[in-house]
């Protein structure tokens, strides 16, 4: 698959996984979810500015401030971002959870035949607490959780992977602009190396090229060595990085 760089990716991935709050500013994306995570808590250079630079640093950073939370700058390995970038590491912003962005063509012939697999199109209950239980999500993020849930407004493909009556693995995918984006891989504890990731992914792509949907693309740390492998034996290939640089006591004057 040729790929040339652009937002495009963001853009989905950003409606894939909601903020509760956004605000645009001078191209910039704001969002705000309570603090719960880095993607829905952080300001995106998505767009041509006019501002100043270090007056717009200044004022995110005050923005983030009111809210009672740290600012956190989403930046990706390309031109656009090099300036932020440089400036936030000169001001000793802290680097922090750099991530592969990485994308494969589906076969449009690809079968779904694993047992256990249950296939809906919305999140239910015994979903979103087999998630919240297997990544252990703390109890003052529970609600902002479901309501990020609740705001995704994109097709979604949900799977669960039972054995016996329990559930042993979820995920789900959202589905725009002819792309499949590939969200909350989460495995039981006591269920993993067994292969039910791989049957949760493989699920996911083989129900979006029922719908004709021809690529997909997920994101995975760099700390996630077992999910780098999976999706490299499954196709997918990193096309760029991103990161957070995030404001700590450290963090310079501007």
């Amino acid at each position: 698959m040729d790929f040339t760089f652009d937002f495009t990716i963001e853009e989905m991935s950003m409606n894939a996984w909601p903020a509760l709050q956004t605000c645009v500013y001078d191209g910039w994306i704001i969002r705000l979810a309570n603090g719960y995570g880095n993607r829905a808590n952080s300001i995106n250079p998505i767009y041509k500015s006019k501002i100043k630079l270090e007056d717009k640093l200044t004022y995110c950073d005050d923005f983030f401030s009111r809210h009672g939370l740290p600012a956190a700058y989403k930046l990706i390995n390309c031109e656009e971002h090099k300036s932020v970038e440089e400036t936030l590491a000169k001001l000793n912003y802290q680097k922090i959870n750099e991530t592969s962005l990485q994308i494969c063509e589906i076969p449009a012939t690809l079968q779904n035949d694993f047992e256990g697999i249950i296939i809906t199109d919305d999140f239910d209950e015994h979903w979103i607490n087999s998630v919240i239980d297997y990544n252990r999500i703390e109890e003052n993020h529970i609600s902002t959780f479901r309501r990020i849930l609740d705001n995704i407004a994109d097709e979604k493909i949900v799977v669960c992977k039972k054995t016996g009556n329990e559930i042993a693995g979820c995920g789900y995918g959202a589905i725009e602009r002819n792309y499949v984006g590939v969200f909350d891989i989460v495995v039981k504890e006591e269920f993993r190396r067994k292969g039910y990731g791989r049957e949760i992914v493989l699920t996911i792509l083989a129900e979006a090229a029922k719908r004709s949907i021809k690529n997909s693309y997920l994101q995975v740390m760099l700390n996630n060595p077992a999910a780098l492998h999976l999706y490299e034996k499954l196709g997918y290939r990193e096309i760029y990085r991103y990161w957070y640089r995030k404001k700590t006591a450290l963090g310079g004057k501007l």
